[in-house]
């Protein structure tokens, strides 16, 4: 007796169909499980078995042997039960295979036969649509999630029982939920207008979000670099459907979305700790599960105290920052996260936090430099905008002028205007914004005079430019030159933009 149903394993954030096979034939009675399967899939026997009993199905007393292909795929989790138990009452009962044909299963069960959620179910329910699949059969704790996806039947069960009903009654629908989905609140995000003064780092930052820079913020401790961080995601535009669908299949599948969640549409804002490992950060482990720099996808990566952090952990970003995704390789395999994200970074200038206050500072030059070089030039050259975030005086925190009173929505109506002309730009292309041009688009997009020319020459060599610095340069003058939605780039923006460059000299130079 043999029977094949319909599951999904995960690889990264993609869902792969996987047949679940089964033969029962006689002989000593067993139950075995192959298929390149890993220490939680060959337990799913056992669970199944005792399901199967617990749910009132006979289970006959012969030789079982399930197969999970394509053998060459690690499977990984507890998704499979439910499939493997179909699959072998299948075998046994003889269910309907053209139903079974059009149908995957995916979910645990408990020994008493009830299912339980999974992690990952919205890419394995896009990756069963796209393969053609009618209809999808899940723990009814994942409904909602899994109805985030048009053009397939999704069925909640809320047991094995149910299931074997379901399939034998080869039901088109199966238990719904009445409860409207659960979609992102008007969450209250901290505004620009809460902060006094420092005009000069709105600035730089409303550039930074314009045009997707990354962005180094150098200041005194206690001189506000955080908490303008942390207003970031309040003037970035909102994202795409299809941005949000990416972004909830990593949370989804990192098992971070709240049970009965819909779409994620709130950009992440992730600020891990400076004593993060390299795997926590870039992603991997015996799993291969994503890092912070795939859950800060389509979002905002802030790292604080860069010097702090494990030189060797932080010197990860250098790729990803350049490819928009991380490749994580194991001996059981790769998986690929996306990995494109704004980098927003924040340090003092010393190990006290007071250079150049020489008053409060009293770090002497070595020490300075030594503190400086934890974080490597390579890494530097990352970051388009570097600015010094200075400590307000007295008098502006209760001086208020009407410019520094500017909301995060007024800003974010110009980064939505900058991000039109960018996304006109570059439709016959296959990037969204300036800082991801090469330099052979740099060089058409970014057409200067002669008098803007002879600027970018003497800080070439005043300031020690490199070839990636004069590049760097020209992008974030375009983006300049886009938020006042100027079609030329003039010796204003360039001269800007350099200014924004220099400060790696100041202290790297």
């Amino acid at each position: 007796m043999f029977s094949s149903v319909k599951s999904v394993a995960l690889s990264g954030i993609n869902g792969i169909i996987t047949n679940v096979e089964a033969d029962i034939r006689n002989g000593l009675p067993s139950f075995n499980m192959v298929g390149f399967l890993s220490t939680q899939v060959r337990e799913s026997g056992e669970r199944v078995r005792a399901a199967v009993l617990n749910s009132g199905f006979y289970l006959e007393p012969k030789r079982i042997l399930v197969n999970i292909s394509p053998a060459d795929i690690k499977k990984d989790g507890t998704s499979f039960d439910l499939a493997v138990a179909i699959a072998v009452l299948a075998a046994q009962m003889g269910f309907d295979n053209e139903y079974l044909k059009e149908t995957a299963f995916v979910g645990e069960l408990s020994l008493n036969g009830e299912t339980k959620s999974v992690n990952g179910v919205l890419s394995m329910v896009c990756a069963a649509k796209d393969a053609g699949i009618k209809r999808f059969v899940l723990p009814i704790a994942n409904y909602r999630e899994a109805k985030l996806v048009e053009g397939i039947e999704i069925i909640g069960v809320e047991s094995l029982f149910e299931t074997v009903e379901i399939v034998q009654n080869k039901a088109v629908k199966g238990r719904e939920c009445n409860e409207v989905l659960k979609m992102d609140e008007d969450m209250k995000l901290p505004d620009f207008s809460e902060v006094h003064g420092q005009e000069g780092i709105k600035r730089a930052i409303e550039i930074a979000v314009s045009g997707m820079h990354n962005i180094l913020m150098i200041g005194q401790a206690g001189s506000g670099k955080s908490m303008l961080a942390s207003r970031i995601p309040s003037i970035m535009p909102p994202m795409s459907v299809d941005e949000s669908l990416e972004v909830t299949k990593i949370y989804s599948i990192s098992g971070l979305l709240e049970e009965g969640r819909g779409l994620i549409e709130a950009r992440p804002f992730r600020s891990p700790h400076n004593s993060i490992s390299l795997p926590a950060l870039a992603g991997g482990g015996s799993k291969v599960r994503a890092g912070e720099i795939s859950l800060a996808h389509n979002g905002v990566l802030f790292l604080d105290e860069l010097p702090e952090f494990n030189r060797q952990t932080i010197e990860i970003l250098r790729q990803p920052l350049e490819e928009k995704k991380i490749t994580i390789g194991r001996v059981n395999g790769t998986a690929t996260y996306p990995a494109d994200f704004l980098l927003a970074a924040a340090m003092n200038p010393c190990k006290c936090g007071f250079y150049p206050d020489r008053k409060l500072c009293h770090c002497n030059e070595i020490q300075i430099k030594n503190y400086l070089s934890r974080v490597s030039r390579p890494l530097i050259d990352r970051f388009d905008i570097v600015t010094e975030v200075k400590r307000i005086s007295f008098d502006s925190i209760f001086n208020k002028e009407e410019k520094e009173l500017e909301s995060s929505e007024i800003i974010r109506k110009r980064v939505c205007t900058a991000h039109d002309i960018q996304e006109e730009r570059f439709k016959n292309e296959e990037i969204h914004f300036n800082s991801q041009m090469d330099s052979k688009m740099t060089d058409e997009f970014c057409n200067i005079d002669s008098k803007t020319k002879k600027i970018l020459e003497e800080a070439y060599k005043n300031i020690n430019l490199s070839i990636r610095g004069y590049y760097r340069v020209l992008k974030v003058a375009r983006t300049i030159a886009d938020t006042r939605e100027k079609r030329e780039v003039s010796e204003l923006e360039v001269a800007e933009a350099i200014h924004y460059r220099e400060m790696i000299e100041r202290f790297w130079g």
